[in-house]
């Protein structure tokens, strides 16, 4: 296996094992702490890592960088249905909010790959990363800014 490759292998692994070990966690802290903040949190994790990309070219150092795209990973995956079933209770619409929610990541996750291959074919690989990071922050900034705690009064 090319070095490359097994450097890829390994930082997609590191990944994996960082979420499934944090998701129990996000998940108890999503109820005292609120979904909110986690949700800061896992965001803040990806800017953090957009930004480390662009300054950090050392293989063994990004496979360790991954470990905030497991935090993330993990933030968004435990919190993305628990935050459609606080805002759908008793509606009776999660599964039709979550295929909403599912389809626009798709376009976006397509989109984005699409958007910031034209960026690194034009700024290059520290440019790609710097502008992934101003998304991420846009993104933090939106949630911080509009986005209100979900958790059920209930859930202390």
């Amino acid at each position: 296996m090319p070095p490359s490759c097994r450097w890829s292998w390994r930082a997609s692994s590191t990944r994996e094992i960082v979420v499934a070990l944090m998701a129990p966690w996000v998940g108890r802290q999503a109820k005292s702490w609120g979904r909110l903040p986690l949700l800061l949190i896992g965001f803040a994790a990806l800017l953090v890592r957009a930004l480390l990309f662009a300054l950090l070219s050392d293989s063994p150092l990004l496979v360790v960088v991954q470990l905030l795209d497991g935090i993330s990973g993990a933030v968004v995956g435990v919190l993305t249905p628990l935050v459609i079933a606080d805002m759908t209770s008793g509606t009776g619409r999660f599964n039709l909010a979550q295929g909403i929610v599912g389809t626009v990541s798709g376009i976006g996750a397509s989109l984005s790959t699409t958007l910031f291959g034209l960026v690194a074919v034009s700024f290059g690989r520290t440019g790609v990363f710097l502008s992934i990071a101003a998304v991420g922050l846009l993104a933090a900034l939106t949630l911080w800014f509009l986005m209100p705690e979900t958790r059920p009064s209930t859930e202390q």
